[in-house]
């Protein structure tokens, strides 16, 4: 059980701490990025013979995340 004594410092700590954590909230809706940066950032991704399967999966998924916005990779 508190002592008496600890209660304001409790007080004061809460509206500290809420004020700390609400700090670290997205303040950007996930809407407002844009396909365009993803165009942007990232690039279409060659696989040679040595890749694995799996790789090579996951490199037509990227590719084809390009292609389906239109990023104006050209695929060879």
């Amino acid at each position: 059980m508190l002592r008496k004594s600890h209660w304001p410092h409790a007080r004061l700590c809460a509206p500290i701490l809420l004020a700390a954590l609400s700090g670290c909230q997205t303040t950007t809706p996930s809407s407002a990025i844009s396909d365009a940066s993803f165009c942007d950032a990232a690039r279409a991704i060659y696989y040679s013979r040595h890749d694995t399967a799996p790789t090579i999966a996951q490199i037509r998924e990227h590719n084809a995340v390009g292609l389906a916005l239109k990023c104006g990779w050209i695929q060879k």
